[in-house]
């Protein structure tokens, strides 16, 4: 453990942070060399097992292109036209993918998978357009579709739009929205899986009061989909919020916003109620946090962008931009490899989106400044400390063997060389590498 970095008590929690050599972003490949101008290419990205989505621009027409992962890397298999309007967020469900639409008009489109490929299914429609505007983020439950949009009857107040089939169709069923929500930015950050939503809310800059910041919960009822608890931790909370079906992170701070003593919070899900069990502190790497973009926990592992100045995440102008992941030990988050943008490529949007999936990290960068962007690939274990230790226990031992045999022949965590299969070479990995991380 880093001496003097190596607990950080937040009330009764002690966690602990390790760090390891950085790569600077060495193995990181491109999924393609260069997107078309206009696409902002890595804005919209979604993994789902060895599937990825990513949002794009082709022959002047928006569109999504589909990658599969085999043994042979990820490979564009085909694309699927949207429209006039740019896909902002992506989020895949079971058997679907939906995604926002910048600007005005409808929210959204979910897209299905057909005979002939994946293909518009059907339109989000905006069920209130002299409130809604300015969609923005996309996230998916096992049936369900949400849409972060601006809510023009209060200043600050965003809303979330909720979609589900309906006797066959897909139909706005539900608004989330405080009924005052002063100060605070609700819905600056969505995320869902299975039964579970979080939305994030923080405190506005230079703006007093702001009662609903933290990360509101919900759970999936009979009927809707009804608040369960606002996690809440430090001065403000909620600006970044991810979630699995069983773990809730949220990005938190005890001295205010664009502060450098900010940390990300866990909590681990039992039933309807929610138990801390581990932060994560920006003082641990030198960058702040405020900004963990494109934040996602899958498999006990975070992986996340920072960068280096408050206002140059704004504007998406710093050129110091790094992605983070970090593995869960009890309750001890273990820092992974600093992840850096390759020689040649603009920083200014890398780590904007993160993505695991197919045994690889993804990530986006979007690159705002020329409108193009990129999404790059690596091997998941390559980020990771200790990535042969699947099971979080801190060793890599005959528990984790069991976890390859256990899932030989797939793909997912315990591929650990990504290559898009569970086998020998997997195995080997873990025989290297055995011991106390």
């Amino acid at each position: 453990m880093i001496d003097g970095m190596k607990l950080v008590t937040m009330s009764a929690l002690s966690v602990g942070i390790c760090s390891v050599a950085a790569l600077g972003g060495g193995s990181l490949t491109p999924l393609e060399p260069m997107a078309e101008f206009g696409s902002y290419a890595g804005q919209a990205l979604d993994v789902d097992g060895n599937l990825a989505a990513v949002g794009h621009k082709v022959d002047g027409t928006y569109a999504l292109r589909f990658y599969e992962h085999s043994q042979a890397g990820w490979l564009l298999s085909e694309t699927a036209s949207i429209g006039s309007r740019r896909a902002v967020s992506l989020a895949f469900g079971e058997g679907f993918i939906g995604a926002a639409l910048g600007g005005s008009g409808i929210a959204g489109v979910v897209l299905e998978p057909g005979e002939d490929g994946w293909a518009v299914a059907a339109e989000l429609i905006n069920p209130d357009a002299s409130r809604f505007n300015g969609f923005s983020l996309a996230a998916a439950g096992d049936d369900a579709i949400f849409i972060a949009c601006n809510d023009s009857t209060q200043q600050y107040r965003d809303a979330v739009l909720v979609y589900e089939r309906v006797k066959g169709t897909w139909q706005h069923v539900q608004t989330i929205a405080p009924s005052s929500a002063v100060c605070t930015l609700f819905g600056e950050d969505i995320d869902a899986a299975g039964d579970l939503l979080v939305i994030g809310a923080t405190r506005v800059l230079s703006c007093s009061g702001g009662s609903q910041r933290g990360a509101h919960v919900y759970l999936r009822g009979e009927t809707d989909w009804q608040h369960a608890t606002t996690l809440q931790s430090g001065d403000t909370n909620g600006k970044w919020v991810a979630c699995d079906r069983d773990n809730v992170v949220s990005w938190c701070s005890i001295t205010g916003p664009n502060s450098t003593f900010d940390y990300l919070q866990a909590w681990h899900r039992s039933g309807e109620s929610f138990q801390s069990y581990g932060s994560l502190s920006s003082g641990s790497w030198g960058y702040d946090i405020y900004f963990p973009e494109g934040m996602q926990i899958a498999d006990g592992v975070l992986s996340f962008g920072t960068c280096s100045g408050f206002w140059g995440c704004q504007t998406n102008s710093t050129t110091n931009r790094t992605v983070y992941t970090a593995q869960r030990d009890g309750n001890y988050w273990r820092m992974g490899n600093a992840v850096t943008v390759p020689s040649g490529y603009a920083s200014s949007g890398f780590g904007r989106t993160t993505q695991m999936g197919g045994g690889s990290l993804l990530i986006g960068a979007p690159a705002y400044g020329g409108s193009r962007g990129v999404v790059f690939a690596m091997p998941l274990g390559d980020a990771l400390p200790c990535p042969a230790d699947l099971n979080g226990d801190g060793n890599v031992d005959v528990n984790d063997l069991i976890d390859i045999i256990d899932q030989w022949g797939s793909s997912g965590r315990a591929d650990l060389n990504g290559d898009s299969v569970v086998n020998a070479e997997d195995l080997l990995r873990v025989l290297a590498m055995w011991g106390e991380c």
